[in-house]
């Protein structure tokens, strides 16, 4: 291993390649704040709208400065970044909505209604999701059958 480094992608450093040099980088609190900013980006934009909007905006931030970054209470997110953040939630949200719609019509074509009584139409309806009929349950003489006895698994 002579002569070789590591790389560190979240703190974009140099390092000794060996296993005891990488496992203190690793347990560092600038790597593990790194690792976090960096993980940050990658978020689902549902989950950082929900926080964001939640909180009020940082004074420390938007005077300059906020020594406490990615751990502060407060929101770094201006009005503008907010209502873009919005903007672009709700085109996932109804993007989401379309194709689980769209997806129920092709893997399950029985859901589609009639247009009077919003029921499944027949010819696609189930057997399973038919209407017992109770008077061919009485017809049926369950003491001559002989499934699911014992005898049949010999």
């Amino acid at each position: 291993m002579g002569g070789k480094s590591y790389y560190c992608d979240y703190c974009q450093c140099y390092m000794k390649n060996d296993l005891n040099v990488r496992k203190v980088h690793n347990s560092g609190l600038s790597h593990k704040i790194a690792k976090v900013t960096y993980m940050k980006r990658y978020e689902n934009p549902i989950k950082v709208y929900e926080e964001e909007s939640a909180k009020k905006p940082c004074s420390r931030y938007h005077k300059g400065y906020c020594k406490f970054g990615l751990y502060c209470q407060f929101s770094h997110y201006n009005e503008s970044q907010l209502k873009l953040l919005e903007i672009i939630v709700q085109r996932l949200k109804s993007k989401c909505e379309k194709q689980k719609k769209s997806s129920l019509k092709k893997y399950l074509p029985w859901l589609k209604r009639n247009s009077k009584d919003g029921h499944p139409a027949p010819h696609l309806q189930l057997r399973s999701t038919e209407k017992m009929n109770l008077y061919k349950l009485l017809k049926v003489d369950f003491g001559k059958s002989k499934w699911g006895l014992q005898s049949d698994l010999k």
